[in-house]
C-alpha cells in the first residue's frame, strides 16, 4: 500500500470497528487527516498496576493527525496523542510511512510515554510502554488485512 492508502484505512470507520472503536473524523487525508478514536481496553492490553485505576470500562482516546498527503506521496507522517482517562499517562506516537523501491511501504513508530506521578512515574512509563507498543503493532497489522 502507498502511504496515502494507509492513512485512508486509518480514517475508515470499518477499520476502527475491528478495534471496537468509535471514531470522529474531523478532516480527511487530502486536507490533513484529523480524527479522534475512542476504544475499550481489555485487561491484557494494560499493565496489572494500571488495571486497578482504570476498572472494567477502561478506554484509550487517540487524537490522530497528519499533514495533507497526495495519493502518490512517497512519504507521510501520522502523529498520535493518546490518553487513558483515570491514569496520569501521556502517550505520543510518531509514525513514519515511507514507500520503498520494492513496492512496499516501510512503517516505523517512535513511542514516548510520560507519567506525571512523582516517585512511581518511571515505573508506570516503563510498564505501559510494551503494552502501547503491542497495541500500535496490532492496529497497524490489521490495516494490511482490511
Amino acid at each position: 500500500m502507498w502511504p496515502a492508502e494507509i492513512l485512508d484505512r486509518i480514517a475508515d470507520e470499518q477499520t476502527s470497528r475491528a478495534d471496537e472503536a468509535t471514531v470522529s473524523i474531523h478532516s480527511s487525508r487530502a486536507e490533513g487527516l484529523s480524527l479522534t478514536a475512542s476504544m475499550p481496553l481489555s485487561g491484557n492490553q494494560m499493565p496489572t498496576s494500571a488495571q486497578r485505576f482504570l476498572g472494567s470500562d477502561a478506554r484509550v482516546i487517540q487524537h490522530m493527525r497528519s499533514a495533507p498527503a497526495a495519493e502518490t506521496a512517497a512519504a507521510a507522517n501520522l502523529n498520535i496523542d493518546a490518553e487513558f482517562p483515570g491514569v496520569p499517562l501521556d502517550v505520543k506516537v510518531e509514525i513514519t510511512l515511507l514507500r520503498q523501491d520494492d513496492g512496499f511501504t516501510d512503517v516505523q513508530a517512535v513511542i514516548e510515554t510520560a507519567c506525571s506521578l512523582p516517585l512511581v512515574g518511571r515505573v508506570i512509563e516503563s510498564g505501559a510502554h510494551p503494552h502501547v507498543e503491542d497495541m500500535i503493532t496490532a492496529s497497524l497489522d490489521r490495516l494490511a488485512d482490511v
